[in-house]
C-alpha cells in the first residue's frame, strides 16, 4: 500500500532519466539558456527571499540525475521569484516531499511540508526546518494547517488522519467512521475550517466537527485522489479517483453524477481559477483538460505530448491564462495564454507533487 503511494504506477520510473556522467544541465526557458548567479553557480543554496515578494514554490518528490533548471540538487522544497527562472531548494536535502501548505495570520507566518520522515515546519521562510511529528512514521502524503489556530495541524498519512491541537507536541489519530486507514489527502471546507473532507481507498469521507467523527459521502468513486471545492460555489464539490472515474455534487454532497468528457480517466489533481471560471484536470496520460461550466463537461486543453503523468497544476490568481503544470520526471511546463502553447520552465528530471505561489 505505501509503495503505491510512493509510486502509483511503475513504470511513471521510466520518465526518471538521469543526465549523462559528469554533464550539467543548463536551465532553459522559451529557448535561451539562463545562466545562474555566481553562488548558485557554486552549489551553495541562496538565502530565502524575506523581502515578502510571492514566490513560486514546488514540492519535488524525487529526481534522478542532474536537475536541470535548478541552482541545488536533490529533492525536497524548491523556490524561485515569481519572475525568475531559477529554481533553488530551501528544504533539508533529499526530503521526499508530497506536499507544502502556508499559513499566515498577519502576525505569524509558517510554511509545512509533508515529507517521507514527518510534518516539517519552517517560520524563518525556509531558512531553518523542525520536524513537529513525534510518533514514527514512513509518509505523511498531506498537511493541513488550520488558517486561525496555528496550533492545530491536520496530516494525510497511510496509517490514518492525524490532528495536533498544540503545535505538534502531541497528535491523535482522528478515524471514527473512516473504515480504512489509508488517507490519501485532507481538504479543509472554504466556509468552515471545523468541516474536512478525507480522501481515503473507498470513498470520500466528511467530517463536520474539526475530525472528531466521519461519514462517507457516497461518490461512487474508490481509491480518491483528488478533490476540488468550486470557487464562489462551494456547494459544487469534484472529486476523482483511481477507479469510478469523476463525479460531481452541486448540493453539497447529497447526489452525486458522473462528468462529460474526461469520465474513466485516473486524475491525480485539479485546480481552478481564482473565480472558478477555468477549472483543470490532469492526471496519468490525460493531458490537461478545462472546465468552463464547473466541472459538468471537460474538453481537453492540451494533450501533453510525450508527457506520461501530471501530478500538479496551478493558475497565477491574478492571471487565469498563466498556468504552470509539474510533471512525472520532466520538470515544469507554463502556458501564458491559458494552455494554446506551452515552454519548459525548469525543473527537468523532477516528479513535481504541488506547486503553490507564497509570499
Amino acid at each position: 500500500m505505501i509503495l503505491r503511494t510512493l509510486f502509483p504506477l511503475a513504470v511513471t520510473l521510466t520518465l526518471l532519466q538521469p543526465a549523462a556522467s559528469g554533464q550539467t544541465v543548463p536551465p532553459v526557458v522559451a529557448g535561451r539558456t539562463v545562466t545562474a548567479p555566481a553562488a548558485l553557480q557554486a552549489g551553495r543554496t541562496a538565502p530565502p527571499d524575506t523581502a515578502g515578494a510571492a514566490r513560486l514554490f514546488a514540492a519535488v518528490f524525487i529526481v534522478r540525475g542532474s536537475v536541470s533548471g535548478s541552482a541545488t540538487g536533490g529533492y525536497g522544497v524548491y523556490v524561485r521569484g515569481s519572475r525568475d527562472t531559477v529554481w533553488t531548494r530551501i528544504s533539508r536535502s533529499s526530503m521526499l516531499t508530497f506536499g507544502i501548505a502556508f499559513f499566515d495570520n498577519g502576525r505569524t507566518r509558517r510554511y509545512y511540508v509533508a515529507a517521507g520522515n514527518g510534518v516539517h515546519r519552517s517560520t524563518d521562510g525556509g531558512a531553518t526546518w523542525r520536524i513537529l511529528t513525534s510518533w514514527r512514521t514512513e509518509e505523511i502524503l498531506c498537511v493541513v494547517p488550520d488558517p486561525v489556530d496555528s496550533s492545530v495541524i491536520y496530516a494525510a498519512t497511510p496509517f490514518g488522519v492525524f490532528k495536533t491541537t498544540d503545535d505538534g507536541t502531541t497528535w491523535e489519530k482522528k478515524m471514527e467512521g473512516i473504515p480504512t486507514w489509508f488517507i490519501q489527502r485532507i481538504v479543509m471546507d472554504v466556509r468552515d475550517r471545523r468541516t474536512l473532507y478525507a480522501a481515503t481507498e473507498t470513498d470520500l469521507f466528511k467530517s463536520t466537527d474539526a475530525g472528531e467523527h466521519w461519514h462517507a459521502m457516497g461518490t461512487g468513486v474508490e481509491q480518491v485522489l483528488a478533490l476540488l471545492q468550486i470557487p464562489g460555489h462551494p456547494d459544487v464539490l469534484i472529486a476523482a479517483g483511481e477507479l469510478g472515474g469523476i463525479r460531481r455534487t452541486a448540493d453539497g454532497g447529497k447526489t452525486w453524477s458522473a462528468v462529460r468528457g474526461l469520465d474513466s480517466a485516473t486524475v491525480y489533481t485539479f485546480r481552478a481559477s481564482r473565480t472558478g471560471a477555468d477549472i483543470y484536470a490532469a492526471g496519468w496520460k490525460t493531458g490537461i483538460w478545462r472546465s468552463t461550466d464547473e466541472g459538468v463537461s471537460w474538453l481537453q486543453a492540451w494533450s501533453a505530448p510525450g508527457v506520461e503523468a501530471i501530478y500538479s497544476l496551478f493558475v497565477y490568481p491574478a492571471d487565469q491564462d498563466h498556468l504552470l503544470v509539474g510533471t512525472v520526471g520532466q520538470g515544469i511546463m507554463e502556458s501564458l495564454d491559458r494552455g494554446a502553447t506551452w515552454r519548459y520552465a525548469g525543473m527537468n528530471g523532477a516528479q513535481v507533487k504541488q506547486i503553490e505561489l507564497y509570499p
